[in-house]
């Protein structure tokens, strides 16, 4: 899965209302990462963890961690912990908010949004409420705790498309309508924010409104979509998801 900028309204920090669940759902996706992940990224997800759990500020949104303190929590060389440090900050997982200067060690922030896309395909590993929750997309089925802020709320309705003269939206404006009638929830957290882009030889391209919606459709829905799209036109062999 590719590490990509995800849109500015999916960004979210741990702090504020709700945070608090917030940043017990972040520790269980990397601790699930930790146990299913490629060595790397599981290591990764695990030290991450660990700071997360020991040394994040509720107030100012960031955690202070000198590097002989990170190596010593970690059980590794400071030059292996500054190594790590590194991998972090290129998985765009973390970045740096104040440099380490003169009594005072370095801040970092987490960024949610690219750490929640890494580990992304292990969320189903904890469960189909923790999936849906995560998602925004829990619906009457599956009863989540009051004090859970999922990632985006779906609303209550979306309009439909309407059909125009646009190549491909006619068939997205009938595939639309079997989405939302199948799973109103669902529709309105994933598919309502698509917007069709052009039809072109088979594919129907379709525009994201982030590169962690586009991820997660193509990772999670896509099978389901192209089912409801080749249903709709028979010309459809394939669906492309491109950011808007």
């Amino acid at each position: 899965m590719t590490q990509g900028q995800t849109g500015g309204a999916m960004r979210r920090r741990l702090t504020g209302p709700g945070a608090a669940a917030l940043k017990y759902d972040l520790i269980t996706a990397l601790l699930v990462t930790a146990a299913q992940g490629d060595p790397v990224q599981a290591r990764l997800a695990l030290r991450l963890s660990l700071l997360v759990t020991a040394r994040y500020n509720w107030q100012s949104g960031t955690f202070a961690v000198g590097l002989r303190e990170m190596a010593s929590m970690w059980g590794v060389t400071e030059r292996t912990a500054k190594r790590e440090l590194s991998a972090l900050r290129q998985l765009k997982w973390i970045d740096l908010h104040r440099p380490a200067a003169r009594g005072r060690v370095a801040e970092y922030r987490i960024d949610l949004d690219r750490t929640l896309h890494s580990t992304m395909p292990y969320w189903e590993a904890v469960g189909p409420d923790y999936t849906a929750r995560m998602s925004g997309t829990q619906g009457p089925d599956v009863a989540a705790p009051g004090n859970v802020i999922p990632l985006h709320r779906a609303e209550a309705s979306q309009p439909l498309p309407e059909a125009d003269d646009r190549p491909g939206a006619a068939c997205w404006a009938r595939v639309a309508r079997q989405l939302s009638a199948e799973n109103s929830s669902l529709y309105s957290a994933w598919f309502a924010p698509l917007r069709v882009q052009e039809q072109d030889r088979g594919i129907l391209f379709l525009a994201a409104p982030s590169r962690f919606h586009a991820s997660y459709v193509d990772t999670h829905l896509r099978s389901r979509l192209i089912a409801a799209c080749s249903a709709a036109d028979r010309t459809i062999r394939d669906v492309r998801i491109v950011v808007q």
